[in-house]
């Protein structure tokens, strides 16, 4: 009766579709306040509508601005929005503006708006299984109530970075973007098109509008570059002393067109240069650098404006952390060696060595369960035996001090061998009770190298529960027949082929609950079960068990000795099983650990050991930003500005 009404409260839907909008208002909330420099202040962008070349939702007018967004998105029927515009023009601010709006309007019943970032989704997978998944992994929802959700459009997807889906800015027919069009097209609520927000660049939608691909019945809209008055009177009202910035100001007014005018002319480049600027020293409270900086005859061109803000950035964000912490973590060379790393790696983001058909890695999301090939396909995959088989050797070392037969300790061997011959993981497949599956990776502040252990003793109790209970009844029933029937070689028969059909049942229905959907396959589960049942079984009729000694005066020394014989069977599946399963259930975070140990300084990719503190730190002074389970550049122009440097800039 309980776990019927615990199921009935999963499946409420109100309760948690409020619950669910909470969560998502305190998450997006925060990172509304980070792309917009720490503070409340925003530039009312205009935009204009772009009629579709067919199947366009109604109620569109012909412009509007970011203050008016959310009256504008409810008078769409159906509620189905594109948001284009150049990059920096503000197309995910005002995305998130349109969230925040409609959460804090919203009634009983209504859908909650729910960010996710395109460049994550496989377009090999439903859409909205995809959905579902983003629910339960960056805001726990359990798996029954985020497919009740979906499955009643309670969700309103707020689909950012279309163009980021493909590495090219022109996609085509055949890209994923396109693709992503398609499943996008094919999500109806009854009758009609489901709700839904999408962002993406201008250039690459156009693209994409060329091979006829586009969202049907949704209304697109065009974010208009800000004039120089626009500029001036955001500036006025953004920074703290006016007096500081009258150069830049008037020339701002007495030159719309100029280099300066036209670097600052997206909402992204006058927030950074605001955040730049305006910064002061944690002690003194001097500003140590002056806005006059930016009329320098050097920054003749646009792009010298922003190159010039945005090797400012750095260091600036340093002096912000250690205005909050009276000190810096971590130095500005150091930040900007780790960032250009991972700046290079998206950029790159091709890796040797990656099966045919694997979704390819995202371009923009950096995600620790997924972030292992940085540091090379071999030599993680070198490192993970290494480690693994090191574990492997010393839980088989105990195992032969107390027992040199007995057969867990070849098991340990062959689970970690088998680990470091996966030739490719992620994380989609694994268990959400296990400590290093993917839902551990959802906050940086986990500590992932310690998931191992967890695993082990999740994996340990449970097998010696398994072994006491189940194995102690079974050694008490080949007690009692041995009792009855003397016959050594019959029972150890009987015996071997018990232990190895219970062993190589439990290590196949483990491995075949990892995978899910289209990827549950027998191969793997048959192959596990066989091997390790087979191994089981040649080792106790080769004499793992010593027979001799069993009882034969009766039945119940038999179930005494059995027992008994029982809780050291659970001690060794505990540590066999236990060590086997943390190889294997864990492997995401074997991987990653993996990536920490290869990622040392002289490694040539070089990394902190506490990477998911530094991105934390990251987000939290406005070099990244959180999407879901992912970290992002605060800005495109940011990541390819590190991407692209010169490793002899001073």
């Amino acid at each position: 009766m309980a776990l019927q009404a615990l199921r009935w409260q999963e499946t409420d839907l109100a309760e948690n579709a409020d619950r669910l909008a909470v969560e998502v208002l305190n998450a997006e909330s925060a990172s509304w306040l980070q792309l917009l420099g720490a503070h409340d202040r925003t530039i009312n962008v205009p935009f204009v509508h772009h009629a579709a070349p067919a199947h366009e939702a109604s109620g569109a007018a012909p412009q509007g601005t970011l203050n008016d967004i959310a009256d504008y998105y409810r008078r769409l029927e159906p509620g189905r929005l594109v948001i284009t515009g150049a990059p920096g023009a503000g197309k995910t601010v005002l995305a998130l503006q349109l969230m925040l709006v409609l959460h804090q309007r919203r009634s009983p019943g209504d859908a909650v708006p729910v960010r996710l970032s395109l460049s994550t989704f496989d377009t090999d997978r439903a859409l909205e299984e995809w959905i579902a998944r983003h629910l339960m992994t960056t805001y726990g929802v359990s798996e029954k109530a985020a497919h009740a959700l979906v499955k009643d459009r309670r969700v309103l997807p707020v689909l950012d970075g279309l163009d980021e889906m493909d590495t090219t800015p022109q996609p085509g027919y055949t890209s994923r973007a396109a693709q992503a069009l398609r499943a996008l097209n094919a999500y109806q609520r009854g009758t009609a098109k489901g709700q839904l927000v999408l962002t993406c660049r201008s250039r690459a939608y156009e693209a994409l509008l060329a091979v006829r691909e586009w969202a049907h019945d949704a209304a697109c809209i065009e974010l208009v570059p800000l004039d120089a008055a626009t500029a001036w009177d955001f500036l006025t009202d953004r920074v703290g002393d006016a007096d500081r910035w009258r150069n830049v100001l008037d020339a701002l007014a007495s030159s719309p067109a100029s280099p300066l005018a036209t670097g600052l002319s997206t909402p992204w480049r006058l927030t950074l240069a605001a955040t730049v600027y305006e910064q002061r020293a944690p002690r003194s409270g001097i500003y140590p650098r002056h806005p006059d900086d930016l009329l320098a005859p050097a920054l003749n061109t646009p792009e010298a404006v922003g190159e010039h803000l945005l090797h400012l950035l750095i260091p600036a964000a340093t002096e912000v952390s250690a205005a909050h912490r009276n000190h810096a973590p971590y130095d500005p060379e150091r930040v900007r060696a780790w960032l250009t790393v991972l700046a290079r790696y998206l950029d790159r983001n091709v890796i040797p060595g990656r099966p045919p058909g694997e979704t390819p890695l995202p371009n923009t999301d950096i995600v620790l369960a997924e972030l292992w090939p940085l540091a090379g396909y071999r030599r993680i995959r070198a490192v993970v035996t290494a480690v693994a088989t090191a574990i492997a050797l010393a839980v088989t070392a105990v195992g032969w001090f107390w027992n040199p037969d007995f057969p867990p300790a070849l098991a340990v061997l062959v689970g970690s061998v088998m680990l470091g011959l996966r030739a490719w993981v992620r994380p989609d497949g694994a268990k959400r009770w296990s400590p290093m599956s993917s839902s551990r990776f959802s906050g940086g502040t986990h500590r992932m190298t310690k998931g191992a252990a967890v695993d082990f003793a999740v994996v340990f109790v449970g097998a010696f529960s398994f072994g006491f209970v189940v194995l102690g009844l079974y050694g008490w029933l080949i007690a009692g027949l041995h009792a009855q029937f003397a016959a050594d070689f019959e029972i150890r028969l009987v015996h071997g082929l018990g232990l190895g059909t219970l062993f190589g049942l439990y290590l196949g229905a483990i491995s075949f609950q990892e995978g899910h959907g289209h990827e549950r396959k027998f191969t793997v589960p048959v192959l596990v079960g066989l091997t390790v049942g087979s191994l089981i079984f040649l080792s106790v009729l080769g004499g793992a068990f010593d027979f001799d000694h069993l009882p034969t005066t009766g039945l119940m020394d038999g179930l005494t000795h059995g027992l008994e014989s029982g809780l050291k069977i659970g001690l060794w599946a505990g540590l066999g099983c236990g060590a086997v399963l943390a190889f294997y259930s864990g492997e995401a975070g074997w991987w990653y650990l993996a990536l920490l140990l290869s990622t040392r300084r002289g490694s040539g990719r070089w990394l902190p050991l506490r990477l998911g503190r530094f991105l934390d730190w990251c987000t939290r002074t406005g070099l990244l930003r959180r999407a879901g389970v992912a970290y992002q550049f605060r800005h495109l122009e940011l990541q390819d500005f590190l991407a692209r440097r010169d490793d002899t800039l001073p």
